[in-house]
């Protein structure tokens, strides 16, 4: 059986989908391939222990997963939520008719629990662009990427949230942000004040020293 999940790479400001394939067949033996780095390769152990410690099973078949476009370099451990729904699916443990309209992104802890990820702004502005129904992602990032609108950003918190959600079970809601709250709340009670910042004054003082060296030089 063939499934495909969908996951994002982000280089720089920039966000590109990636599509996991994952086939099962006759036989034992896991396969990735698609320029993976080792932080991917090694997934398959927090996958599996994530998926035994959630009441599921890493199926004992020949697994073949390929992370596309084939020539273009996949970092990290966000993907691993990816490949495990990708399994799970693929193994008919679970059914998500509907899987293919999100990215999914996450790290796995070996409970099953939810590791935070980087660039979830680029991938939840590109789901966008792209026209994906929503955006699975760890709780933690969830501010992050629901400032995009039009798009359902849902902030996961263990595999089993997901899992319940393409069941047609649980609780998990779509975040909304109110960005114009948000902007006004930075305002009036800003996180971060230059009074804070030590040395500014011996920083301006070695600044206009090596301007007035500088002038000096030039003059001469």
């Amino acid at each position: 059986m063939l499934v495909k999940v969908y996951g994002s790479a982000v280089f720089g400001v920039e966000a590109t989908t990636i599509t996991v394939e994952v086939h099962m067949d006759k036989g034992i033996g896991y396969h990735l391939v698609g320029l993976p780095d080792n932080a991917i390769k090694e997934s398959s152990f927090r996958i599996a222990a994530a998926l035994k410690n959630n009441g599921f099973t890493f199926p004992g078949k020949k697994i073949t997963v390929n992370m596309a476009p084939a020539d273009l370099r996949k970092e990290g451990s966000s993907y691993d939520l990816t490949l495990a729904m990708g399994i799970l699916v693929g193994s008919d443990q679970i059914k998500a008719p509907e899987i293919e309209r999100y990215i999914i992104m996450g790290e796995l802890s070996l409970d099953g629990s939810l590791q935070p990820i980087r660039g979830a702004l680029p991938i939840a502005i590109k789901a966008k662009e792209e026209g994906y129904k929503g955006f699975f992602l760890p709780i933690q990032n969830v501010k992050e990427a629901a400032i995009v609108a039009g798009l359902d950003v849902y902030g996961v918190e263990n595999l089993k949230e997901i899992i319940d959600f393409f069941a047609g079970k649980g609780t998990l809601q779509p975040i909304v942000i109110d960005t114009r709250a948000e902007f006004y709340k930075t305002l009036d009670f800003p996180e971060h004040d230059f009074s804070d910042v030590r040395g500014q004054e011996s920083v301006k003082r070695c600044q206009i020293s090596l301007n007035l060296r500088i002038y000096c030089l030039r003059w001469e």
